[in-house]
């Protein structure tokens, strides 16, 4: 069955973050990616790639969706501030879907108060620089943490990050191909 993906692009996404992870989210779940930003205009990412929306934050029915993804960036400080995307983020969890956020978009998590009570990982830098929004979480470092609907990474664990995600879909066939993903996505393979 297809997988339908919802990617939150803002301006300044990592998009290298993702990459493996979105190459198993096609390759292995056939997913259809549907890409929102928070007014349904273009952005830019990190690299210089110009991400066209589908859709706007509030134009998203989020039950049409398997899975949030959203990447780290280097402008997290201001777009965890709009409200759209608290709101956002705080009905797809009411919905329990799963969240996928790299890196720095654990800000967003915060900020909306989803990871209240709960661990949680990002960069160290990302962790001390918004450490007040943190606050009733338990930071741990992993490389990746995974805790109900919740998946955080650092920004450097994309195979950690892509293994935890298709666990979560529950898309591999067996362990054998786990396996072997996990060693393509370190350069193993």
């Amino acid at each position: 069955m297809m997988k339908k993906v919802l990617f939150f692009a803002y301006p300044t996404y990592v998009d290298f973050e993702i990459a493996h992870t979105l190459f198993f989210l096609r390759k292995l779940g056939k997913a259809l990616i549907t890409t929102a930003t928070i007014d349904g205009h273009e952005v830019e990412s990190l690299g210089g790639l110009i991400t066209k929306a589908h859709l706007s934050l509030p134009e998203v029915t989020l039950a049409d969706y398997d899975l949030l993804l959203i990447s780290g960036g280097d402008n997290v400080g201001e777009v965890m501030e709009d409200h759209t995307v608290q709101d956002f983020l705080c009905k797809a969890n009411s919905l329990q879907m799963p969240i996928a956020a790299m890196c720095g978009s654990s800000v967003f998590l915060a900020q909306a108060g989803l990871l209240k009570g709960k661990s949680f990982t990002c960069n160290a830098i990302t962790f001390e620089k918004f450490k007040s929004h943190f606050e009733g979480a338990e930071y741990t470092g992993n490389r990746v943490e995974v805790l109900d609907n919740i998946i955080t990474a650092k920004g450097a664990a994309f195979p950690e990050f892509t293994i935890a995600v298709i666990d979560k879909l529950g898309l591999w066939k067996d362990e054998d191909q786990r396996n072997g993903a996990l060693l393509f996505s370190k350069g193993e393979a």
